[in-house]
Order: structure tokens, then sequence, then C-alpha cells
């Protein structure tokens, strides 16, 4: 019998502006998962793993996972922790499909899997784990409107870019908060962001790349006006070039901050993206 796969999460739209009324698109990224194992090392993953399952275990009430445990189960992940991919999504797909109680219903499905994630983040909307779970695109209406797609957008000229840090959601979502209490801001992000990034989604899914780089390169403008904070410095430089040439175009690819950037052309290939940023650390994503 095969072990099941946890793949990681993308999103690929919508991060922030979600919580200002937008769409959001998010897809599984099979290139980095993880999975259950039993294979005794003495790995510093290994440890880290079933530590803080053993913590969820407790928290959770979860006796058979605590049970398994003990016995020299843990989760095997190439999904880096702190980089936007999902990492605790994936551990939280693995242990509901294995000692939760799934169901027929997507939205019950959501709120067991927000519940289970709460442990690692305090407040979960569900849509990590959901993504892994399900492993097929979600297209969020609203936080309470979710579609499963069931074929895969064209993907052509996305990318991810490395930047090599580590980051942690939480201050970041508290900047966006702060952010948000100013009424120039907000408003902003309600007429101006929110707009594209439903735009940019619906580009996506007509497979329109001219619209798509339009809308992308205003969210990239828009996030560099407003979202300085969340732009790793050392990735600014190339940011701003995006702007300035129309060659392509970066975005946050979830809270930012470090982690991996998205980035799009419709212009380049993969290859001459490496060339034009001068870095290997891209990720192709079609």
């Amino acid at each position: 019998m095969l072990t099941p796969m946890y793949p990681a999460k993308v999103l690929l739209l919508g991060e922030y502006t979600i919580l200002n009324g937008s769409k959001a698109l998010a897809l599984p990224y099979h290139d980095l998962s993880g999975k259950w194992s039993t294979e005794v090392n003495d790995s510093e993953m290994r440890e880290n793993s079933r530590k803080s399952l053993l913590n969820l275990a407790e928290k959770m009430n979860l006796p058979l996972l605590k049970r398994d445990l003990g016995e020299g189960l843990w989760f095997d992940s190439s999904i880096p922790q702190g980089f936007g991919l999902g990492s605790s999504g994936a551990v939280i797909a693995a242990v509901f499909d294995r000692y939760g109680k799934t169901q027929d219903d997507l939205e019950a499905n959501k709120i067991a899997l927000a519940r289970l994630e709460d442990f690692f983040h305090g407040s979960s909307s569900g849509f990590d784990p959901l993504v892994s779970h399900i492993q097929k695109p979600l297209l969020i209406h609203n936080v309470h409107e979710v579609e499963v797609l069931e074929e895969r957008p064209n993907l052509k000229g996305f990318f991810l870019l490395n930047t090599g840090k580590p980051r942690q959601t939480g201050p970041l979502v508290s900047i966006y908060q702060e952010k948000m209490k100013d009424p120039q801001f907000k408003q902003g992000c309600a007429d101006i962001l929110a707009k594209d990034v439903n735009f940019a989604i619906d580009a996506v899914l007509k497979n329109d790349p001219t619209n798509l780089f339009h809308h992308i390169w205003h969210i990239s403008k828009f996030q560099w006006d407003f979202f300085p904070e969340m732009i790793p410095t050392k990735e600014r430089g190339l940011w701003a070039r995006g702007i300035e040439t129309g060659d392509f175009a970066l975005k946050l690819c979830g809270a930012g901050g470090g982690g991996f950037l998205l980035g799009y052309s419709n212009k380049f290939s993969l290859q001459e993206m490496r060339q034009i940023l001068n870095t290997h650390e891209l990720r192709d994503l079609s």
C-alpha cells in the first residue's frame, strides 16, 4: 500500500485582500510534500516532528496519534517551515486523514481542519490544510464560500522565488491590521487592490495572459507602495526592476516578509527569468 503524500500549498492570489472581501486562488504544489514515516534516524527534522506532533496529540486529545508516535511514527516533509507554502497545513491534513472524521461536507471538513491548525497558528481559516487534504485547486469566493476546481488552471509564466529567509505570519498580519486603521489604506485595499486580485483570478481561469499581467503588475505596484514591510530587503531591487521594465512582476506569496515570492512573466521562460534575475532560486509553477 502506497503511503499518501500531502502536497504544499501555494496561495496564488488573494493574500490579505481575502480579508477585504476579494476572492483567492489556492493550489496544491506537489513538488514539495510530506508523508507519514517510521524510518528511524537521528535527524533534527524527525525529532522536531515528533515533539510538535506529541504536543498536538496531547492538546487536541488524540490518543491514537500519541500511541503511534510512541511506536516511532513521524511526519517526513520536504516543505520548508516559515516559507508560506503550508508546511503546517500538510501535517494537519495528514493527521486529519489518519485520525479525524472526514465528512462529505467541504465546509465541515474545513472547520475541523481549522480547529486542528489552530494549534500551530492560534487562529486558522483551514484553507491551507484543506488544499493539502483534497489536493485540488480552491477558488475561495469568501471565507465561507469555497469552490473546488476539478481542473488545474494554466499557470504558464508563474514562478516562485526563494528569498532564503523564513518568516512568521503573525507579526505581519498584525502590521496589516494596524494599517487597516488608516481609512485611506483600507479604501485602497477594498477599491483598488481587491479588484485587481479578482480581475487577475478571472484572467487565470480564462487563460488570458495579457490581462493577467496587467493586473498582477498593478498588484505588485500597490504592494510596493503600501506593503514595504512585507517585501524582503534583498529582493527590493528585483521587485522595483519588474515594475520599471514591465518584463515581469513580483508579488507576495502569502504573508510576505520572507519565504517565497511569487513571480509572473508573459514574455520570458523560466530559464530566461533565471538569467534576468541572476538567480537559480526559482521554481516553476506551470
